[in-house]
């Protein structure tokens, strides 16, 4: 085991706050990876989860049969500002209801058990977000994590995820730049060429250490969990609407990869559309008869959408009929044949730079930002972004810079889906790095705040 992290007398206590289904199980075990010094704890109000933090022995919280909470005083446009754009789009009633308890739950437990950093998975639902919320205010450092964008990777910030992260600051203020560097050019290739194999970006049936899988509820939960979304979702999805099959697609075409309506990148990150895919396609339709009218647009369905979702996307194919709609094509396949890429923010336009495919992004993301592709400023100036995007050449060399550091900044090996000995100390290691990172800058404040003070005393 491995970290950026020394032993101290005092003990740093890590809570990792409402971990999800199959992922409650990785973060459980990781706590025998992590650098000395670091005490995990873990809060969740979900019973699956409850029942893995009983086979693994950790103290369960929030504890059951514990005194009331009083809910904080805090108004109702505070109270919106904790919840966080997400929820209030979505669910606002709900989120509105559930808030202040939740909170009040929240903060006992980060307090009672003196807390000193977070882990959140994507942190934008609402435990996630009150949860941030609770740690802006107190300072304590959040580790943000969130599937990764190269095969058996996982995102790990200090700042966010995907847009929110300090890649995305650093991109737009043109520092995400890595040189040449032999052994991460390696990884890097390596990785790359594991995606154009078409390998799966996760292993989506990890099997965890035997003391977690002790829970047969548990065990099964998660199994069924696992079927019914990556398994028969997708079917239902295919049969839900009508699709071209692979040997009529057309020669040329630009690639549309749809995204989940409800995802946080389309709520959060898509200024221009919002979530309205049916608008992207008929104007991107009809922009492409006006820029280049033998390139056709070929629609992927995002596999995992809601089912009455993808009900709603079945009259498509009859009213743009110069569409092709696809379901079960592999996306390394479209993205091979595609002539250009247009994506709002999804990951689909980060793997086009793997295949150093042209990218035109309409919303926003880590890896929008001109130089590295184009980008939609505006709707009505679609047909010159287009254009551009199809006759100006990508600069190579800066987006290979840029998929450095995104791999060494970003990107870390391993994850929930792999329970080898390299992800979980590849994973344990890059947390006891950034919490050293956060440890260090709180060392360098205070020791700011005592040279003012003594200067003012002086």
């Amino acid at each position: 085991m491995q970290g950026g992290m020394e032993h101290s007398a005092v003990r740093l206590r890590l809570a990792f706050i409402d971990p999800g289904l199959r992922k409650a199980p990785f973060f459980l075990e990781l706590r025998n990876w992590l650098p000395p010094g670091i005490e995990s704890l873990y809060w969740s109000r979900r019973a699956i989860v409850r029942r893995y933090m009983r086979c693994a022995g950790v103290a369960m919280h929030p504890r059951r049969g514990g005194a009331a909470v009083a809910c904080p005083d805090i108004d109702d446009s505070e109270l919106r500002r904790a919840i966080g754009p997400k929820e209030l789009a979505l669910r606002p009633a709900k989120a509105l209801r559930k808030a202040r308890g939740l909170l009040a739950e929240l903060a006992a437990f980060i307090d009672g058990e003196r807390v000193s950093a977070i882990v959140l998975w994507n942190g934008s639902n609402l435990r996630g977000a009150l949860a941030s919320y609770l740690a802006r205010q107190r300072r304590i450092p959040v580790i943000y994590a969130e599937h990764g964008y190269l095969p058996g990777t996982t995102q790990l910030d200090l700042e966010g995820v995907n847009d929110g992260s300090s890649v995305s600051r650093q991109a737009h203020a043109g520092t995400a730049q890595a040189p040449f560097d032999a052994t991460l050019d390696a990884l890097l290739d390596e990785d790359i060429a594991r995606f154009k194999s078409g390998a799966k970006m996760r292993d989506l049936n990890p099997l965890p250490p035997p003391d977690l899988r002790r829970d047969r509820l548990a065990r099964l939960a998660s199994r069924v969990g696992f079927w019914l979304e990556r398994r028969a979702l997708p079917y239902v999805n295919k049969l839900s609407v009508p699709t071209t099959p692979v040997g009529k697609l057309p020669v040329r075409y630009v690639l549309l990869p749809f995204q989940v309506r409800s995802d946080s990148q389309l709520v959060l990150h898509s200024p221009l559309y919002g979530d309205d895919l049916e608008a992207v396609v008929r104007e991107l339709d009809t922009a492409l008869a006006r820029v280049d009218p033998d390139l056709r647009l070929v629609a992927k369905f995002h596999p995992y959408e809601l089912p009455q979702v993808q009900l709603g996307y079945r009259d498509l194919p009859k009213r743009y009929p110069r569409v092709s709609f696809v379901s079960d094509v592999p996306m390394s396949a479209l993205l091979k044949d595609a002539s250009a890429v247009v994506t709002i923010n999804s990951t689909a336009g980060f793997e086009a730079l793997l295949h150093d495919k042209p990218v035109l992004a309409l919303g926003r993301n880590f890896y929008t930002v001109p130089g590295i592709v184009e980008c939609l400023r505006a709707r009505d100036e679609l047909d010159d972004a287009l254009r551009r995007t199809l006759t100006v050449a990508p600069d190579t060399e800066r987006r290979r810079a840029f998929l450095r550091f995104v791999r060494a900044r970003l990107l870390v090996s391993g994850g929930y889906h792999d329970y080898s000995r390299a992800s979980l100390a590849s994973v344990a290691a890059r947390m006891g790095d950034l919490l050293a990172v956060t440890a260090a800058s709180s060392a360098d404040l205070s020791r700011a705040g005592q040279a003012e003070l003594a200067a003012k005393a002086a």
